[in-house]
């Protein structure tokens, strides 16, 4: 066998020995040997690395009816932390966590109207790592999520905001001498879910706010297209020749689906100059004959929406998240109703159980298995904290 293989083999084998603790831990040596059918040999020697690069602990012995007790390894999730930005059209939400994307703190800033976004960012960023404490391995990577296009962690498109320097990342590497990852928010939010939800390999996660982004997952793996711009779902035609749009087209169902579209055709029809979302939410549950329509017109969207990418995809799970289906969780079985009227090959739809959070715990995800070299972190949703 040629050396080559070999390394190979040994960084497959480090890979799955590291998931395997980092994911089931504590776990033992012995343990770890039977589950990957690796010699006791090959273990000792790579968790004997995994211990001198201190991502592994040895936390005592393990329960055993008879022979000697085994001594149990485990992952410290708390020897470093990750970071998580996401841009939005309105503000910029900052999260931290651990290795694990628990002990969670969620911080919110308004969009910078004159100060530039690189530095408005720089200065964010310096005063929440300032602010975490020591760790082994210290903050471990940043990701930026982007309300638009990202390839190759170039950023390409962002249609409801001024774009940001195409090379942020590497602009914020040099400023931080830290891996820096965008990615299109949605495609992040789809890797959030899958961390909870990864028995499912072909996955649709559909975020419905200030316009309407898909992330795909098939076979495990995030799915961005040719050139980054797969999953723009929200810039599909649903009317020929409808309203313009950002980007260029006319008739995206975005201007027609998406929550801000959704609440200019209410404050239109009730001849409002604006409308917010808790107003709008309080006309629904008042009954309020307009606000009942919209929700009507929101349904039958969603549902011509998810009967499309279904019969696209024939995915085994699709994530829906929007603020009118979290606050009116109705909403859902109607969606569900109405696809039951379609060919919609034995969809089964569930509300994000991350909602607003899921593109911030993806972006952590990406950024701990980057540094880890692993190919999936699940996280427990029972575990999960935010402050």
């Amino acid at each position: 066998m040629i050396s080559g293989s070999q390394e190979m083999i040994r960084d497959i084998n480090r890979r799955l020995v590291l998931e395997n603790i980092v994911n089931n831990g504590p776990i033992s040596r012995a343990a770890l040997a039977k589950v990957l059918h690796l010699t006791k040999a090959t273990i000792s020697n790579i968790v004997q690395e995994l211990l001198d690069q201190k991502l592994v602990t040895e936390i005592g012995s393990g329960d055993t009816a008879m022979g000697r007790k085994p001594i149990m390894l485990a992952f410290p999730q708390d020897s470093g932390h990750a970071l998580a930005v996401n841009i939005g059209v309105e503000q910029i939400t900052l999260l931290t966590s651990d290795l694990k994307g628990q002990n969670c703190a969620v911080r919110e800033y308004p969009f910078p109207q004159r100060e530039p976004l690189l530095k408005y960012l720089i200065r964010i960023l310096h005063s929440t790592i300032d602010s975490l404490p020591a760790t082994t391995h210290g903050v471990v990577g940043i990701s930026i999520a982007i309300y638009g296009v990202v390839y190759e962690n170039t950023l390409l498109f962002t249609p409801y905001y001024k774009m940001p320097q195409p090379d942020l990342c590497s602009l914020l590497e040099e400023e931080f001498r830290i891996p820096v990852k965008a990615e299109n928010e949605a495609n992040l939010s789809v890797l959030g879910e899958s961390a909870f939800h990864f028995n499912y390999q072909d996955m649709i996660m559909i975020n419905v706010h200030d316009g309407i982004g898909m992330g795909i997952l098939i076979e495990g793996h995030l799915y961005t297209g040719h050139n980054g711009y797969a999953g723009e779902f929200g810039h599909t035609i649903l009317y020929p020749n409808g309203k313009l749009c950002p980007c260029g087209n006319r008739g995206c169902i975005e201007q027609y689906a998406s929550e801000t579209a959704i609440l200019k055709e209410y404050a239109r029809r009730r001849y409002l100059p604006s409308i917010t979302l808790d107003d709008f939410l309080y006309a629904y549950r008042s009954n309020e004959p307009v606000a009942m329509d919209m929700m009507d017109l929101f349904v039958q969207y969603m549902s011509i929406a998810i009967n499309n990418v279904q019969n696209t995809f024939n995915a085994d799970l699709i994530v829906l998240n929007s603020a009118f289906t979290n606050y009116i969780p109705d909403l859902l079985q109607r969606i569900q109703n109405s696809l039951g009227t379609m060919q919609n090959r034995d969809c089964r739809v569930i509300l994000s159980q991350l909602q607003d959070i899921s593109g911030l715990i993806g972006g952590v995800r990406i950024s701990v298995e980057n540094f880890l070299e692993i190919e999936h972190l699940k996280i427990d949703a029972a575990t999960l904290g935010t402050r």
